[in-house]
């Protein structure tokens, strides 16, 4: 059987995603819950991946035309607030922002993802936001814009 299109633009999006050049566990949203990454029994960091289709424009009167299928691809770098600060075997916050900064440029402007045919093409440079805490980590989200003629 043939995957749809939605499969398509999934798997070239995944696919990158696995390549990313860190080494911290990625966790998505939409798949199994996962118990959370640990390091000697204390959280450790690791990448929340999340995958947002937007509404389907359709440019061309013809029914069989390519459509335009936009959407976000938002990665989440969740480090330990325990591990965060100045001291011994602590993480500052600006290394952290400097490997959320290592997510935006593995999504490069224009970067294509190809999966049997169909290319999804980073829209423009990936937006690294402001870290902001929840109870147990320092979250830096970056969110990267794609889009698909298919």
């Amino acid at each position: 059987m043939t995957p749809t299109i939605q499969t398509k633009i999934s798997q070239a999006i995944q696919s990158r995603v696995s390549s990313l050049p860190l080494l911290y566990p990625i966790l998505w949203t939409d798949d199994e819950p996962a118990a959370l990454p640990t390091s000697g029994g204390q959280p450790a960091p690791y990448v929340e991946a999340h995958h947002e289709p937007n509404r389907t424009v359709r440019l061309l009167i013809k029914a069989d035309a390519p459509h335009e299928r936009p959407g976000l691809l938002l990665l989440t770098l969740c480090w330990p607030i325990a591990k965060l600060g100045t001291g011994s075997g602590k993480t500052h916050r600006n290394a952290i922002r400097e490997q959320a900064g290592k997510i935006a440029a593995h999504f490069r402007a224009d970067l294509r993802m190809i999966f049997d045919g169909v290319s999804v093409r980073v829209a423009k440079a990936p937006d690294v936001l402001g870290a902001y805490r929840d109870d147990a980590y320092l979250r830096t989200q970056v969110r990267i814009a794609y889009v698909c003629f298919a």
